[in-house]
């Protein structure tokens, strides 16, 4: 049996890591390339669809997100979501690429 000197593992770990970092960079370019064009309007669209096609919105705060809806009317600005318990700036801020601000009418909120 050959014995690989200290130098050489090294190489080779750091090669493989190499790669499988490089997959994973191509793996998570392709699933967010899979996200673009999927907006939710967030006035008209049901708590499965939030859940569904918005990432870090679970069911839960998809239901909270509709319930405001249905007591206060259509959103005015994106930001009214913060009004929702369980939302956060962050959180808004990842998921803004994701919705949509239509008035039922179809026409964008100018407010």
């Amino acid at each position: 049996m050959q014995r690989i000197d200290l130098k050489k593992w090294i190489h080779i770990v750091v090669t493989v890591l190499f790669f499988l970092g490089a997959f994973s960079l191509v793996a998570g370019a392709e699933e967010k390339q899979a996200l673009v064009g999927k907006t939710v309007n967030i006035n008209t669209a049901s708590a499965e669809e939030f859940a569904k096609n918005v990432p870090l919105i679970d069911m839960e705060l998809a239901k909270k997100i509709v319930e405001y809806r249905e007591e206060t009317g259509d959103f005015q600005v994106l930001q009214e979501l913060l009004q929702i318990d369980g939302f956060s700036r962050t959180l808004l801020r990842k998921i803004k690429p994701f919705l949509l601000l239509e008035g039922l009418g179809g026409d964008d909120c100018t407010c």
